[in-house]
């Protein structure tokens, strides 16, 4: 993933989109992710949302046309599900930080999803769940399921939300926010910062009063927010 002599390593990131799907159930708002096939060269056995990166096909009159074009259509790829992208809500943007062989500028959307019978192309994608925040949380926690930080920040976004309309009417007037994470080490345990955090700007991982921060802990990541971001 990321070592500490590798973090300095130049690659160009390369335009992505996802797609957080949402629908209403008995137990609460449930959210789509997918298992990457484990011999995938990105990210390979990991939980995501359907997603991937620009192609020419995808061009649109703007930029956010464009990544909007490639959300649906790896969504549709990978999961068989159709979404309008007129209604998608732009939720945030996250670049990789050097040090990985790929890199990406993906955009995060979040729709409610108008089917929900998934068929995943079984090639990218092997599995696919429909799961609450809350459980998707518990299963990284306890090392069941491998996510990196920008699909584990985007179900605690979704958490306090209680219905499909409640997660709608949180993004159409929240501004997305943006995240190109600052890699470090504190000793050996891989550290993310983010905006906000006293060492972001030095690179610097000690503890301080104002962390915002990822740790990575025994193949889990932990999310440090003492700033009140607002995910």
């Amino acid at each position: 993933m990321f070592s500490s002599d590798n973090l300095d390593s130049a690659v160009v990131p390369k335009l992505a989109a996802t797609i957080i799907l949402v629908r209403d159930s008995s137990n609460g708002i449930e959210v789509l992710i997918t298992k990457r096939n484990s011999k995938a060269s990105f990210l390979g056995g990991f939980w995501v949302f359907p997603g991937g990166g620009v192609e020419a096909e995808d061009a649109g009159d703007t930029t956010l046309d464009t990544l909007k074009n490639a959300a649906a259509r790896e969504t549709r790829e990978e999961a068989g599900l159709i979404v309008n992208t007129n209604d998608l809500l732009y939720v945030s943007q996250w670049i990789t930080p050097p040090g990985p062989p790929k890199r990406y500028d993906t955009h995060f959307f979040i729709v409610p999803a108008t089917e929900d019978v998934v068929d995943i192309d079984g090639h990218e994608v092997v599995d696919a769940e429909w799961v609450t925040a809350a459980s998707a949380i518990e299963l990284h926690e306890n090392g069941q399921i491998e996510m990196m930080p920008p699909t584990l920040l985007s179900f605690m976004g979704i958490q306090s939300c209680e219905r499909v309309d409640d997660v709608v009417a949180r993004y159409q007037n929240k501004p997305p926010f943006s995240i190109s994470p600052k890699p470090c080490f504190a000793g050996d345990q891989l550290v993310m910062l983010y905006p906000g955090d006293t060492g972001f700007d030095v690179g610097e991982p000690a503890e301080a009063a104002l962390m915002h921060r990822c740790l990575h802990v025994n193949g889990t990541w932990q999310y440090i927010n003492t700033i009140g971001f607002e995910l």
